[in-house]
């Protein structure tokens, strides 16, 4: 598998966006055959990590914005 570009690797600091994904997205890891990964259309994902190896992947992503977050006392 490729390395991520260094641009891509800074735009997935901890500060990444979240997205969602567009259309269903899942592939069958044949290198060392440890399974089968899906994500489904409408699925918003958060973790920048994730989001880094779906853009390698080809993933067709879109921004979403932040929800809220509660504030606690």
């Amino acid at each position: 598998m490729a390395r991520p570009r260094k641009a891509q690797v800074e735009g997935a600091g901890s500060n990444a966006a979240p997205v969602r994904l567009v259309r269903d997205h899942g592939y069958i890891e044949t290198r060392f055959n440890r399974g089968c990964y899906r994500w489904s259309a409408g699925e918003i994902i958060t973790n920048p990590d994730e989001i880094a190896h779906l853009r390698e992947r080809g993933a067709e992503l879109e921004p979403v914005e932040c929800p809220e977050q509660p504030q606690t006392p």
